[in-house]
């Protein structure tokens, strides 16, 4: 739905790693988590509210003039964007600009009657739990699926072809009983396809429900309409899950949970991340050396383990974020405070660490090679632990 344009770096002015150094790397994330993103999908949010006031015949509007409306989150580009930043910074209100922007819009239209439709008895809180509810779920169906179906692939093929190997195993760090590489491996992807499965699953909630969750202005004001039912529909038809009982906020549990998952994901690949460096520290893994790749600044003969070790750090980052994340937003003061709302604004950041590591962890598995005379050689220097062979 959003194809958000992705902005230009320089990476010696970016702040963090993911917008310099890394951003090459994670920049299909950009159309979701940047702040352009966020203007376009408040934007859909707003215009798609407005389709529905005239859905239930709450005025009255010529196709083509709707249709038109519906085509500005289709045209909208980096100059739209600016404009909207140009108002934000005349009002000082980010969900206040895209109401202003769209007024211009109306009369440009030739509809400036109905420009009092414009968000008609919502609260900020409304356009924004529905803008980063459509967002984590966008992120999550074209993005999240997408990596995490690569690397279960890549482990499961890896799992097939090493499975024959065997290798000697280890508990406590001491020399055990054999077992076989695949083996190892396909204990990871069996791990990771529990939690793939739950994310695949995954449903995101919304709210449309005004200012302390009671629909108060739309209930003095037009008191015929059932705004419980429209509100829920209107989420509904946004392909999320509607919450009906709510502050101002919708409660964070929800994508709470959903970073849960994730945090466990990131959890179960730092485990295969440090294994990993410890099975090319003990030769059982060989690394691939590119071509003109330097492997250390005074030992070129090194290949060390960066991608697993990047991974290591990228994803004990993300779910330090994470973490924070649940401490911090599961809390809310009484009917609404604001200080979720800075915090929320790296949700981009903390996924996007995320999938850094695990395309870390992609590119670390596609250049091992099971030393295979090594591990035969251990197994004959530990004859006890060897499978007995019939």
């Amino acid at each position: 739905m959003l194809n958000s344009s992705s902005a230009n770096f320089k990476t010696g002015d970016a702040l963090t790693p993911l917008d310099g150094r890394n951003f090459h790397k994670v920049k299909e994330l950009s159309p979701y988590f940047s702040e352009s993103a966020l203007y376009k999908y408040r934007l859909y949010v707003e215009i798609k509210y407005f389709e529905m006031l005239s859905k239930k015949k709450l005025f009255n509007i010529e196709k083509s003039k709707l249709s038109a409306i519906g085509k500005l989150v289709e045209k909208y580009n980096e100059k739209e964007f600016l404009r909207l930043k140009e108002i934000e910074t005349e009002v000082n209100h980010d969900v206040k600009a895209v109401e202003y922007y769209l007024r211009d819009k109306f009369e440009s239209l030739k509809v400036n009657s109905l420009t009092s439709y414009i968000h008609l008895g919502l609260t900020s809180e409304d356009t924004n739990n529905l803008a980063y509810g459509l967002m984590l779920r966008e992120f999550k169906d074209k993005i999240l699926i997408k990596e995490l179906t690569q690397l279960t692939s890549q482990l499961h093929l890896m799992a097939m072809k090493y499975k024959k190997i065997p290798m000697l195993g280890r508990t406590h760090g001491q020399p055990a009983v054999a077992t076989t590489v695949g083996k190892e491996l396909a204990n990871y992807y069996l791990r990771l396809m529990k939690q793939f499965n739950k994310i695949k699953n995954f449903k995101f909630e919304g709210k449309c429900n005004g200012a302390v969750g009671s629909h108060n202005a739309l209930k003095v004001a037009l008191s015929s309409k059932n705004w419980m039912e429209i509100g829920k529909e209107y989420v509904k038809e946004l392909g999320l899950i509607p919450n009906l009982y709510t502050t101002q906020i919708l409660f964070y549990d929800n994508w709470i949970e959903f970073f849960q998952i994730v945090s466990l994901i990131n959890g179960i690949l730092t485990d295969l991340s440090i294994n990993a460096w410890q099975y090319i520290m003990l030769e059982v893994f060989a690394q691939k050396k590119k071509e003109n790749e330097v492997g250390s600044s005074t030992m070129p003969q090194k290949v060390n383990p960066i991608n697993f070790e990047n991974a290591e750090g990228n994803l004990q980052l993300a779910n330090s974020m994470f973490q924070y994340f649940e401490r911090k937003l599961i809390h809310s003061r009484l009917q609404r405070d604001l200080s979720d709302s800075t915090v929320r604004r790296n949700f981009g950041e903390a996924l996007g660490y995320s999938v850094l590591g695990w395309r870390n962890i992609q590119s670390g598995l596609n250049r091992l090679s099971v030393n295979s005379k090594h591990l035969k050689e251990e197994l004959n220097n530990h004859w006890e632990k060897r499978f007995r062979q019939s």
